[in-house]
């Protein structure tokens, strides 16, 4: 067996390489928090083969002197901190004083460096960690570091590299991060001398997100800001018609560090609840400040990582700001990004000039928007038939609808029942409309068999989806019933036997105090039996409610709370209950749905995430016609 024996530095550092330097991305992130905690104002990095040739980062920060500069590599030398009390309110980026002996243990490094009150700087040179050679050096205040021939001393880590390319593209998106991280310093990035980024430097976050993200994706978000005296959080989300198959397009900052928050993560993504497709991920960019003492970063050497206290309250604050700003900044999805231009992916619409930016026109803030407001373009045809096509211009008469509360509108023609639960305009108009939604000012023209709604508005035709319309109007109906009245139970006159198979049977026994919260009334029988004698109000088919909440406490790595099984069960009785899209409506039956639609807080989307309404824009029809 072989003795314990000490391992000498240099293989300590290496085997600590290891974690802190994982890729070329590692060194670029290091380097560049270190001019970040220096207080530069501008920071240039350039990169050769995707960073396993070269890697130089340089800055105007504070500079170094001579016994500082020798003494920051190594291992575990730091100004950050100095003592372990420090580590509750770190506020710098570094603080481990690992990463240049990492760096310097694998590669070839030159470090010049010289502090604004020198003369002359120094350079200093080392190889695989140890110093070959060290003098003086000329250049402007700040310090350059360049990382050559990474991995040149430990072949195994070099072999398992991507390509050039790959490498140099996750090199980009740190950098990408810290420029996001840091608006008020001016970044500059180049990849085998081609600039690929360069930030103003304005202090302005929208400014920086557009030059990181590309302004086509930033012109899709809307600002959210709120405080408590938890935290603050701000920062732009995607509107619902702008997202993405996974979570890797939430990226989060907390106290001005870019880290892995699936918390915040799962908190912005709650924000988005109804609102987008099943299986579909929200963008966003979130900056959270907090008091250092709530949370610990000192997790992993690639500081990544963290750990939060008061979890809950932050999540809880994320959402709502995000929420309230969706709610304000809701658009109709169109079929082109936007008159006169052309949608491209936000990857490969990188700015390159600082001044592009400033122009960045966002969504209108709360307040400015126009009031809801509905217009009819004729009366339904006299001898009772719906309107299934679309009058022609010379015949609309144009009259603004204002339903009374006397006066109930027709909403289907003669021999059409409405669907039980049809709202028409004799329910609340003016206490249920929501004067912050930016629903437009529309014409109806006429009914597209067998779905849709067509109307007129200013920014060209708008298609509206009948049942999708209907389905969020019930939906939302329904939850702010449950919300302020809570799930009442209703008791059945006769109550409904149901059996259940064996899983049925543990998913039911496991989850009763749910069901009971829910607002179920059951009575357990022998041989797997159970009657059902009450159910919530709002929802009143015993058997296919019930078994669509076991559906749902069914699924593999789920743990549904309440309100999300309230969720589920107002989504599919919405569904159920709404409009088909087989059902020929009256112009008045249009106008009312449309108006409730408007009242309601996500106009836009059903409970399931399916679009309401599309804008065909003027741009778009003059293109199909070939007018441009």
């Amino acid at each position: 067996m072989s003795r314990i024996v000490l391992l000498d530095e240099l293989t300590a550092n290496q085997i600590a390489a290891g974690e802190v330097v994982e890729r070329p991305a590692s060194v670029v992130k290091e380097l560049m928090e270190n001019a970040l905690d220096a207080g530069a104002g501008v920071i240039t990095v350039e990169i050769a083969g995707g960073g396993l040739e070269k890697i130089t980062v340089t800055d105007n920060g504070c500079g170094m002197e001579e016994e500082d500069a020798r003494l920051a590599f190594q291992r575990y030398a730091t100004s950050k901190i100095h003592s372990a009390a420090d580590l509750e309110r770190v506020r710098t980026f570094g603080f481990r004083g690992e990463a240049l002996a990492s760096i310097a243990a694998v590669s070839h490094v030159l470090l010049k460096t010289r502090p604004a009150g020198r003369v002359e700087g120094i350079r200093l040179e080392l190889q695989g960690g140890r110093e070959t050679a060290c003098g003086p050096a000329a250049l402007a205040p700040g310090t350059g570091i360049t990382v050559s021939r990474l991995f040149y001393n430990t072949p195994a880590r070099r072999k398992y590299m991507k390509s050039p390319g790959t490498e140099g593209g996750l090199a980009g998106d740190a950098a990408g991060y810290l420029a996001m991280a840091r608006p008020d310093v001016s970044i500059v990035f180049t990849h085998n001398g081609r600039e690929v980024f360069r930030t103003p430097g304005n202090g302005r976050i929208k400014d920086a997100l557009a030059v990181v993200l590309g302004i086509s994706l930033v012109r899709e978000m809307v600002p959210f800001e709120r405080r408590t005296e938890l935290a603050q959080v701000e920062g732009f989300a995607g509107l619902p018609s702008l997202h993405r198959s996974s979570r890797r397009q939430i990226t989060v900052f907390i106290n001005g560090r870019y880290v892995h928050s699936p918390l915040a993560a799962a908190a912005v993504q709650e924000a988005y609840h109804t609102l987008l497709p099943a299986g579909r991920f929200p963008v966003a960019v979130l900056y959270i400040s907090l008091d250092p003492s709530l949370v610990d970063v000192n997790v992993h050497p690639a500081k990544l990582e963290i750990r939060l206290f008061r979890e809950r309250e932050l999540a809880a604050l994320i959402t709502r700001a995000v929420r309230e700003s969706l709610q304000t900044g809701l658009v109709i999805p169109g079929t082109l990004a936007g008159a006169g231009e052309k949608s491209c992916p936000a990857d490969s619409n990188r700015q390159k000039s600082p001044d592009a930016p400033a122009a960045l026109e966002m969504p209108p803030a709360a307040g400015n928007r126009a009031p809801v407001e509905m217009k009819r373009t004729a009366e339904a045809p006299a001898d009772g038939r719906d309107l299934a096509v679309i009058i022609p211009a010379a015949r609309l008469e144009a009259k603004q609808l204002r339903l009374s509360l006397a006066e109930p509108a027709a909403f289907f023609s003669a021999g059409d029942a409405p669907p039980a639960g049809f709202a028409g305009a004799g329910g609340e108009t003016a206490a249920n409309t929501a004067p912050g939604r930016d629903f437009p000012v529309l014409q109806v023209l006429g009914q597209l068999p067998p779905t849709y709604i067509l109307a007129a508005g200013e920014n060209g035709l708008y298609v509206i989806d009948q049942h999708a319309a209907h389905e969020r109007v019930f939906y939302e109906q329904m939850m702010n019933t449950m919300e302020t009245r809570g799930t009442a139970a209703q008791m059945l006159v006769e109550p409904v036997l149901l059996q259940l198979s064996l899983r049925e049977e543990e998913l039911l026994a496991g989850h009763k105090e749910l069901f009971d919260a829910l607002g179920f009334v059951l009575e357990h029988l022998s041989g797997g039996a159970v009657l059902v004698r009450g159910l919530p109000v709002e929802f009143p088919d015993p058997e296919s409610y019930f078994r669509d909440v076991l559906a749902a406490l069914a699924v593999p790595g789920r743990s549904p709370s309440r309100r999300d099984l309230l969720h589920h069960l107002a989504a599919e009785a919405a569904c159920r209950a709404a409009v088909k899209s087989g059902a020929r409506l009256s112009v008045e039956a249009m106008l009312s749905l449309l108006e409730q639609l408007a009242r309601t807080e996500t106009p836009f989307t059903c409970p399931h995430g399916r679009p309401t309404v599309v804008l065909i824009s003027g741009h778009e029809l003059a293109h199909r016609f070939k007018r441009i």
